[in-house]
């Protein structure tokens, strides 16, 4: 239990447990739209963009929008603690199968009747209520906050365009940011390329519709447009802040000032001579905002965002900031004008502030794990007690040319790029007189170009406009510079990969300076782990420590201690490259345009019945039937004119360009007039129910306009290589590998002694075709095993599952069953007999058997392996340690009943 009074409440983990357990449920609600960009967007896909802890947390965000319909956190822990509501679990054998020390911790939670730890709980998050949602994500720096938020954007903006009238979704967006640093790294909300996490034809989409507007500077003005959709604006804070007057109004102002708000309160202009009754001066920018419909607010470092004290502002509500007053005022104002703040999303690297973890957390991913994980560089900490500052730079100057300078004398390069060091001054004076001449006499000492200095101090007398230019390509492969000079700086936004070290020696004004400045040197750089050293001096070592425990309840040595990973970094070389022949069948569709005359949508095929929307009341003693059922209306469909109709109809009729086919926005209206119902009659179907037109009007135009003809391919063989050529890492030959990592207990190596008799260099070559292989589970390793010892009737046995990143051309595309979207499935081994007969062997969990997407991977392997003359084997996890050929037989004779058993 905290102290202080503080309850705290790790409710963010009881979340994501009912997330993990109840997935394939929760996401049966989701929109189809919404199941596409999760499955596009999977880490787990070959080749994904987003890690896993930025796809975690963009769950948890999509679990609270859409099935969780974006609750206040005090509804939602109150639904919790009394398993009611959606978190009403009534299979709680498999809640606790999946996490039984959580699971435990949980249901005493629930059951706990002491007023001293539930009831203050409830009182701290009622206290913290808005007339708004209001949510935490804590990421650690370096593991893509920015790249997160765009993808929440992006997401909110598809599916508001889908269903306008969802009062979920967020139809424009603010995104704030504390300070013109931090605003700067925003700057990646614009220019990110969205074909990396969307599908094509939606970042298309969202290239079309997105307005941005950055206000960099105090001049700009915001341009949208009064009730506009998409619009998402990026500012500081302080630029769009409600400040407080500090002096009385004028005798002549409070003369007329009764009856000149009188006449502009109508006025459409009034925002520009910012009068407020609240005596808050209003500027132009935050009366543009409140004539924006449904507002989301996106919050980037929130701790440094809502002023000196996070806790004041989150934790006590009689001591709000500026900022937490700004946000509650846009959301009065906006449902005074029809519309709300549908909620408030801050982003910050920590769940702690003052070593007090906020309540209001709904995801967290720490400092720690993020090292552990390989998205940081490990760290070490050095510190100098009773030494002049110039024996520090000296000393923290060599390690630093030690640790990068090859043997030639050179500098290493991580991905091009030179590594850098930055060392921080309290003042320019002490840059100036103190820091600058102690670097310069240490890299004169290495014989390294005091041109590799830079410096930056924020004063434009010091710092030259082309300094500015060389601090913003620090992180390019052109950047000679190495050692920069800082004053300030050690707040987030400042990204450089290619920095890896730091050093602070005064101390500095405030105290989490020195964490902040300490982080600078941790964003990772090449694939491969790297390792960064902070110098301190021993007061600032003691400072870190206190920070270190305040904002992320680590110390020093947690901070340093090495991964305990037991994965290690391999190189795969490539022994042998196995052709296979296969057989491909390529099937087309041919769009053939029609010729089109009179007809009826709305036919015999039609069945109002399916759409139609009733409401029932029901008695006590009758509740299996209704004695009153009565038609309703949606609340969140969109009313369709013929105008838009027309528009909405062209965006799916309109996408044959490729084929020549190609109908106007006139065209499709002559062909509405064609059909005998009449644009009124389609009007009254569609406004009914969205899904009307979607799945019933838009396919029977479809084939109005076209024939589709199905043609079947001739099966053909082709060649498919299990793995690719490798990249190159140097100029020669034996520089071609792949880098992947595995533990010891999971790899097995082609040289060693107990496999080398099996490999393409010795023995008889059963097996690896790689250097090694890496295995995901023990049940893979003793199928291998057990079949490359004592099975005489195979003459091959290639592990194929660790090639899952596009190093293979063996794979299965199959439809996923939930997303409906095209995917790649890697099946584990490919095993040839010694008759030339070929088998795709696939181990899964016994748990997973039954899962739709594992029930799709394997139909469509089958009809690969079918086509191709080979057999597909599944194999349950406990049934691995089989001869092959003796599975195979066994399964297929026994009879359904068995072999439901077995599979």
């Amino acid at each position: 239990m905290a102290k202080k009074n503080i309850v705290e409440l790790p409710f963010y983990k009881y979340l994501w447990n009912f997330y993990s357990v109840h997935k394939a449920e929760i996401k049966s609600e989701y929109d189809p739209l919404t199941k596409r960009i999760l499955s596009h967007a999977n880490p787990e896909n070959p080749g994904a963009f987003l890690r896993k802890p930025q796809y975690e947390a963009f769950e948890i965000y999509v679990f609270l929008k859409e099935y969780l319909d974006n609750p206040k956190l005090f509804d939602l822990f109150n639904d919790w603690r009394h398993n009611k509501g959606k978190f009403c679990v009534k299979d709680t054998q498999l809640l606790e199968s999946i996490s039984t020390d959580l699971f435990a911790e949980q249901e005493e939670m629930r059951k706990i009747e002491d007023a001293k730890i539930i009831e203050p709980a409830i009182t701290q998050l009622q206290n913290l209520r808005q007339t708004y949602s209001n949510y935490i994500f804590s990421l650690t720096m370096g593991t893509g906050k920015t790249i997160l938020m765009a993808l929440c954007i992006f997401y909110e903006f598809l599916l508001a365009k889908k269903r306008p009238k969802d009062l979920r979704y967020c139809h424009n967006v603010l995104v704030l940011a504390p300070d013109t640093t931090v605003l700067q790294s925003l700057k990646e909300i614009l220019t990110f390329d969205k074909s990396k996490i969307f599908s094509p034809e939606y970042a298309n989409t969202l290239d079309t519709i997105l307005k941005f507007h950055f206000l960099e500077d105090d001049g700009i003005s915001l341009s949208t447009m009064d009730g506009s959709d998409f619009n998402v604006i990026i500012s500081t804070s302080q630029k769009i802040i409600l400040k407080k007057k500090h002096k009385e109004d004028s005798a002549s102002i409070q003369l007329f000032k009764e009856s000149w708000e009188s006449a502009m309160e109508n006025n459409p202009n009034a925002d520009l001579y910012q009068l407020d009754e609240t005596e808050l001066t209003a500027n132009q920018r935050y009366v543009k905002i409140t004539r924006l419909p449904q507002l989301g607010i996106y919050v980037d470092e929130a701790h440094h965002a809502f002023g000196k004290s996070l806790k004041s502002d989150m934790l006590d509500r009689s001591k709000e900031t500026s900022l937490r007053l700004t946000i509650d005022n846009l959301a009065k104002e906006l449902e005074r004008s029809g519309s709300k703040v549908v909620a408030c999303y801050n982003f910050t690297g920590t769940p702690y502030v003052d070593n007090q973890l906020m309540p209001e957390v709904v995801y967290e991913y720490g400092l720690r794990e993020a090292i552990d994980n390989r998205y940081l560089k490990e760290v070490d900490v050095k510190d100098f007690d009773n030494v002049k500052s110039g024996t520090f730079i000296d000393k923290s100057i060599d390690e630093f040319v030690q640790q990068h300078v090859n043997q030639k004398g050179v500098f290493k390069r991580y991905e091009g790029m030179l590594p850098k060091m930055a060392i921080f001054a309290n003042t320019i004076e002490e840059l100036t007189n103190d820091l600058k001449p102690a670097v310069e006499k240490a890299l004169i000492k290495h014989d390294i170009s005091l041109d590799s200095i830079l410096v930056n101090v924020g004063d434009d007398k010091v710092t030259k406009s082309d300094d500015l230019r060389e601090f913003k390509l620090l992180d390019t492969t052109e950047s000679q510079k190495q050692f920069i000079l800082l004053v300030g700086k050690g707040k987030e936004g400042w990204n450089c990969r290619s920095l890896f070290s730091v050093a602070l020696y005064r101390e500095p004004k405030s105290t989490i300076f020195v964490l902040q400045a300490t982080m600078r040197c941790l964003r990772s750089i090449t694939e491969q782990q790297q390792h960064g050293i902070v110098f301190l001096s021993s007061e600032n070592l003691v400072i870190l420590q206190n920070e270190l425990q305040s904002n992320f309840r680590m110390t020093v040595n947690d901070l340093t201690h090495k991964n305990t990973d037991t994965k290690k970094e391999r190189r795969i070389y490539v022994r042998k490259k196995v052709p296979v022949k296969m057989m491909e069948q390529v099937s087309t569709f041919k769009v053939e345009p029609k010729q089109v005359g009179e007809y009826t949508i709305f036919d015999e095929t039609f069945n109002f019945d399916l759409w139609r929307k009733t409401e029932g009341s029901h008695t006590l003693r009758n509740i299996d039937s209704a004695a009153i059922r009565k038609e309703i209306r949606s609340s969140v469909d969109r009313t369709f004119t013929p105008y838009s109709l027309v528009a909405e109809i062209s965006l799916y009729l309109t996408q044959h360009e490729s084929s020549g086919i190609l109908f106007s926005p006139c065209e499709i209206r002559e062909l509405l007039d064609y059909s005998t119902d009449g644009i009124n009659k389609i009007l009254e179907k569609v406004n009914y129910a969205n899904e009307i037109l979607y799945d019933f009007v838009i396919p029977k135009l479809f084939s109005q306009l076209y024939n589709v003809k199905y043609e079947a391919g001739e099966p053909k063989e082709v060649i498919k290589y299990i793995v690719k050529d490798p990249p190159k890492n140097g100029p020669d030959e034996g520089s071609a590998y792949y880098t992947m990592r595995f533990s010891d207990d999971k790899f097995v190596s082609d040289v060693s002694a107990r496999y080398n008799a099996f490999n393409q260099m010795d023995g008889n070559k059963k097996s690896f075709d790689l250097s090694g292989y890496g295995f995901d589970s023990n049940s893979e390793r003793q199928f291998f095993d057990r079949n490359l010892f004592n099975n005489n009737e195979i003459k091959h046995i290639w592990f194929t599952g660790m090639l899952t990143n596009g190093q293979s051309n063996f794979y299965v595309h199959y439809i996923d069953p939930e997303s409906h979207s095209l995917r790649s499935y890697f099946p584990d081994f490919l095993v040839e007999d010694n008759a030339g007969k070929f088998y795709i062997v696939e181990i899964k969990g016994r748990n997973l058997i039954s899962h739709p997407s594992t029930r799709a991977k394997e139909e469509y392997a089958r009809q690969m392996a079918t086509l191709s003359k080979m057999e597909y084997v599944f194999i349950p996890d406990d049934l691995a340690d089989m001869i092959l050929q003796e599975f195979v037989v066994q399964s297929k004779a026994s009879n359904s009943e068995e072999a439901a058993k077995m599979f």
